[in-house]
């Protein structure tokens, strides 16, 4: 029997993956909860000496498509930003600000830290930021400076690797202290978001689980492809706890003006059964 277009059922999202026209992947989004894709035209209308309509001339067709992600996404982050992340490893190393606590008494590893990055101050009980502390010329620290101790690496069978201990100040006046170093690692990424850059057209796919109304019990699926998809610059980095991690990510749907049909997006209806 031949297929038949008619009503189905979106059951969700599944998917939405940008890639470059190249085939180059940018990313992947698993978690949408939401796509929606808004086509509009510019009208000119036709009217008689009475204001009548008689006939309307439609132009000029836009498409926006909004999705909006789960979870907050990093490489979105990176595609909005128009340039690659900076990507740490064992052979490149990215330096990044750290900050964390430590209480009077204990250490904190610093490892890999970047000499004369390191800042140490006093932090009251309600969060009030008290004396700043110098580092000290020895591995002792004093009740006016830290100190910073380091152990070099251990070879053979019992290998341990080399460490940098910050030792805080011993001021009894204090119960703990904010640190804020930097540190090369060897795993992370930097992503910079530059003024001068905004993101590029990229090709865009949808996929959506879709069911018959007369059919319940199988999901088949529909990909929309847009062939020039221009995402917004624009970016709301929410960064909050709590049951609300979305994610919003906006574009435009661009005509694929080389094409011989002028194509802004096809909708691919797939009549398989989705395992």
């Amino acid at each position: 029997m031949a297929f038949k277009l008619g009503d189905t059922i979106v059951d969700r999202v599944q998917f939405a993956y940008g890639a470059k026209s190249s085939g180059t992947p940018l990313y992947v989004l698993t978690q949408c909860s939401n796509a929606n894709i808004e086509i509009t035209a510019d009208s000119t209308d036709i009217k008689d000496r009475d204001g009548n309509l008689i006939y309307r001339k439609y132009s000029g067709k836009t498409g926006t498509v909004t999705i909006t992600n789960a979870f907050f996404n990093t490489s979105i982050v990176e595609t909005l930003s128009a340039a690659d992340a900076d990507i740490a490893t064992a052979d490149h190393t990215v330096e990044m600000p750290m900050m964390k606590l430590v209480k009077a008494g204990e250490t904190l590893d610093i490892t890999g830290y970047v000499e004369g990055s390191v800042i140490v101050s006093a932090l009251g009980a309600n969060g009030t930021l008290g004396k700043e502390y110098k580092l000290g010329a020895g591995t002792a620290a004093s009740a006016t400076e830290f100190a910073v101790k380091h152990t070099d690496a251990v070879q053979g069978e019992s290998a341990t690797p080399a460490k940098d201990e910050l030792i805080p100040p011993t001021d009894k006046d204090e119960v703990q202290y904010f640190v804020k170093f930097k540190k090369l690692v060897t795993s992370g990424a930097k992503i910079t978001i530059s003024g001068d850059k905004n993101p590029k057209a990229h090709e865009l796919f949808l996929k959506a689980l879709i069911v018959d109304p007369c059919d319940k019990e199988n999901y088949k699926a529909v990909v929309i492809y847009i062939p020039s998809f221009m995402p917004s610059p624009e970016l709301t980095m929410a960064l909050e706890g709590g049951d609300s991690q979305t994610m919003e990510f906006t574009g435009a749907m661009m005509l694929d003006y080389c094409s011989t049909n002028k194509e802004l997006c096809s909708v691919y209806v797939v009549d398989e059964v989705e395992e």
